[in-house]
């Protein structure tokens, strides 16, 4: 009697294991030469502190992919900058607005303040997606 419990109890805690599958970024509009990329797979927010997962990668091409082997199932959303001066920072200027070239998942942010439900995408096995950076109108 005792064996059926343990089973029974194991199949519970294997179903609530999320399953971990690659994410790819497929990032375009980068200028090599300019700064590293960086990309950050963020949840709940936009904001990078809320990126659980991110590179850091100096762009061989304007178009390259940035692989992501084991992003658990879930709902993201996906932030680039690249970094023109180095200093790890997307800069702003005083009134916020991004002053390095930026992108985000689902194109948005270009016109308005980006949300982070505008710019979700799921992961449920295997994805890939795409995000366009663009120099900020106001760049340096």
């Amino acid at each position: 009697m005792l064996r059926p419990t343990i089973g029974m109890i194991a199949v519970v805690m294997l179903a609530g294991v999320a399953e971990a599958a690659p994410l790819t970024v497929q990032v375009e509009g980068a200028s090599p030469g300019q700064g590293p990329v960086l990309i950050g797979i963020c949840s709940g927010s936009l904001d990078f502190g809320s990126c659980r997962y991110s590179q850091n990668v100096q762009p061989p091409a304007a178009e390259f992919q940035v692989v992501f082997p084991d992003v658990p199932e879930g709902s993201y959303a996906i932030a680039v900058f690249q970094d023109t001066n180095g200093n790890t920072n997307l800069d702003r200027d005083p009134r916020g607005l991004p002053l390095e070239p930026y992108g985000f998942s689902n194109g948005t942010g270009r016109t308005a303040p980006p949300s982070f439900e505008a710019a979700r995408i799921r992961v449920a096995g295997p994805t890939l997606t795409k995000v366009r950076i663009a120099r900020s109108p106001l760049a340096r």
